[in-house]
């Protein structure tokens, strides 16, 4: 994987601007775990791995999966950032989330929707068409925040509004988020759309998230303990049916 792309892509988010090394560094923990899965996949076999990155923005993240030597499509519903995209060499084209994909059925291996799911009224038209998408025993990766991640337990025993989900638009620190997460929530709904569950992980558990993402302590427990964490990454595969 070529580092300029991973720095770059830590410190200048798509949907947050401008970053404090703390938020890059928590970005890129929840970003690692989820390429290490694709990484995994890969190896199982040695062959290219055809994967659709959804919500590809401007293929900052989707060149390092081409970096792996996969073969890389992106759709977004931006044309500024599908340019982008192409110029990295990405197969991109713009597409709304809310309609059917423009691909054939069964024309990937990998699907890859990173903070995706929070953002959209209709998950599991979203999840009918990841499994349209993929072929038989094809992976879905996703990551999602989680509502019940350790400081939010902490918040509600205080009265306090939980992160990572907003009453209104004009909160923006939240990115929009429509709809909320936890890990048993996350894999009923992926079971019920035809997705077999092979591994769910956190970016990194701790009182303090940004402030702890290079403690090893802190991602380690994001292996052991997801359900505490600040994101769920999830690898899920479709099934034979």
């Amino acid at each position: 994987m070529k580092e300029r792309n991973q720095e770059q892509y830590f410190i200048d988010d798509v949907f947050y601007g401008k970053k404090s090394p703390a938020m890059a560094e928590f970005s890129k923990a929840r970003v690692d775990v989820a390429l290490d899965m694709i990484k995994s996949e890969r190896g199982k076999t040695g062959n290219v791995l055809r994967v659709l990155d959804v919500g590809c923005g401007d293929g900052r993240c989707s060149e390092m999966i081409l970096d792996m030597g996969n073969e890389v499509y992106g759709i977004d519903i931006r044309p500024d950032r599908v340019e982008s995209a192409k110029q990295k060499g990405i197969k991109a084209s713009v597409a709304d989330l809310t309609k059917s994909f423009p691909f054939d059925d069964e024309f990937f291996d990998l699907i890859y929707a990173v903070e995706i799911l929070e953002h959209i009224y209709d998950t599991e038209f979203f999840l009918q068409e990841a499994k349209r998408l993929l072929r038989k025993n094809g992976t879905l990766i996703v990551t999602v925040p989680n509502i019940v991640c350790l400081p939010n337990r902490i918040r509600a025993i205080f009265g306090l509004y939980p992160k990572h989900v907003a009453p209104a638009r004009k909160h923006w620190s939240v990115g929009e988020h429509i709809r909320v997460f936890t890990k048993s929530m996350l894999i009923n709904i992926l079971e019920r759309n035809g997705f077999e569950i092979e591994d769910v992980e956190a970016n990194l558990v701790s009182f303090a998230p940004t402030k702890r993402t290079k403690k090893p302590w802190s991602k380690y427990l994001g292996k052991i303990f997801p359900g505490l964490g600040e994101v769920l990454i999830c690898k899920a595969r479709r099934n034979g049916l």
